[in-house]
């Protein structure tokens, strides 16, 4: 599959309206739906475990494309 062409934002488009974010390079944003309980189940999973959501969906990320790599 083709990769997406991206378009460099301008400087006036480059933060948010609150101006608190500033673009990473190499890093493209993505929003996922989760049910209610799986999103309170990684909630408390990174609270107990002292980190983010974030950590454990990249984790999650990494095992199954590790996984589909072995596939081929």
């Amino acid at each position: 599959m083709p990769k997406r062409s991206r378009t460099r934002p301008n400087a006036s488009s480059a933060q948010t309206a609150s101006g608190s974010r500033k673009p990473r390079p190499g890093i493209v944003h993505s929003s996922v739906y989760l049910p209610e309980p799986i999103h309170e189940a990684l909630r408390r999973a990174a609270f107990e475990e002292r980190c983010r959501i974030h950590d454990i969906i990249m984790e999650g990320i990494e095992l199954a494309l590790r996984k589909r790599a072995k596939r081929r």
